[in-house]
């Protein structure tokens, strides 16, 4: 990481000395999540996770895109999230604040002057190469360029993924692997090439492959519970770079023992999931694993996604560097009545 500036140097003592807990009573009117309202692009699975999440800690949240009527709703003191490919119509208010994930448009140079934009980054190594301060494992800030980044999580609470191991105990196996999600093949950007390896693989077991996209959570969460193994294979590029797929948080927070080609989401996992670069070696060591392996094991896996890996812990920090790059009115972090585990 490059040297810090003497600003950079506040900002951390600043974040080790005042942790935002769950909880926190939000200095905002409303959150807006702003655009890919279930339209099908993948981006809107995270927008989701965020309108879900903030609604759960009780805030009033809505949903909004460049084709809602906002003729009767009140915008003032919001908190937008939005992305680049679906911002086309935002209003622009300096009483609210914005994050912005991949907006490049000049239209928010007023509010970036007035500090009432921050920039949200998914975590890749890269981020490491500027100037930047580890607030958490897989988390950094670059206070200058006002960017967070972070990988994103599991879109399940707390108490939903320990709801998930009393489910699990009477879901039966089926011959059957279950990819949710992007297959994709003709650029750097590719997955299938890494993919295609395990699917023959799971062939030699009799397993059948079914790649899906576009259906609920709920049938999400049901496919991986059935499936006899469900992987979170990242493409060359992804690998290279550190990113980290949300799959691997969900996959394990529904259910399913983690399983990955990717260095970097083995090592988040404290190594203790199943990880082999060569997938289709990968496939032959996981069904292995997992025909022998503890319950202990995966509970232990879901508890650490459930206490690291939520759009509580995610929401958490950006709220706190949203306070930090300028700071809120009557903002006091506090704890609630939410407990791990319950409802």
């Amino acid at each position: 990481m490059k040297a810090l500036s003497p600003i950079s140097i506040i900002f951390f003592f600043s974040l080790m000395c005042h942790h935002l807990n769950y909880g926190t009573t939000l200095p905002f009117s409303k959150v807006i999540v702003w655009g890919h309202k279930m339209n099908g692009h993948t981006h809107m699975w995270i927008h989701a996770a965020f309108f879900r999440t903030f609604a759960f800690l009780g805030y009033d949240v809505a949903w909004l895109d460049d084709n809602s009527d906002l003729t009767n709703i009140d915008l003032s003191n919001s908190l937008f999230i939005t992305e680049g490919q679906a911002d086309e119509k935002i209003p622009l208010r300096d009483d609210c604040r914005y994050v912005l994930h991949n907006c490049y448009s000049l239209k928010y140079d007023d509010l970036r002057v007035q500090g009432n934009v921050v920039h949200l980054q998914v975590y890749t190594h890269k981020c490491k190469n500027g100037p930047v301060l580890k607030t958490d494992e897989y988390t950094y800030i670059d206070p200058e360029s006002k960017t967070i980044y972070m990988p994103w999580a599991t879109d399940l609470v707390p108490y939903e993924i320990d709801n998930m191991k009393k489910i699990i105990r009477y879901t039966p196996k089926k011959k059957e692997c279950h990819w949710v999600g992007t297959l994709y093949d003709g650029d750097r950007f590719s997955n299938y090439d890494k993919l295609k390896p395990f699917m023959l693989a799971l062939e030699e077991h009799g397993i059948s492959f079914f790649s899906e996209r576009y259906m609920s959570r709920q049938e999400n969460i049901r496919l991986i519970q059935k499936s006899a193994v469900a992987p979170a294979i990242v493409g060359a590029w992804q690998e290279q770079e550190g990113y980290i797929p949300c799959r691997i948080f969900k996959n394990i927070s529904y259910g399913a023992m983690g399983v990955t080609n990717s260095k970097t989401v083995y090592e988040l996992f404290n190594k203790k999931i199943i990880y082999n670069p060569d997938t289709e070696r990968l496939c032959h060591e996981a069904l292995a694993y997992i025909a022998q392996m503890d319950t202990k094991e995966l509970y232990e896996l879901m508890d650490f996604v459930r206490d690291n890996h939520t759009y509580l812990n995610r929401i958490d920090h950006l709220l706190h560097f949203i306070n930090l790059i300028k700071p809120l009115n009557n903002y006091q972090p506090t704890r609630n009545e939410y407990q791990i585990g319950s409802q």
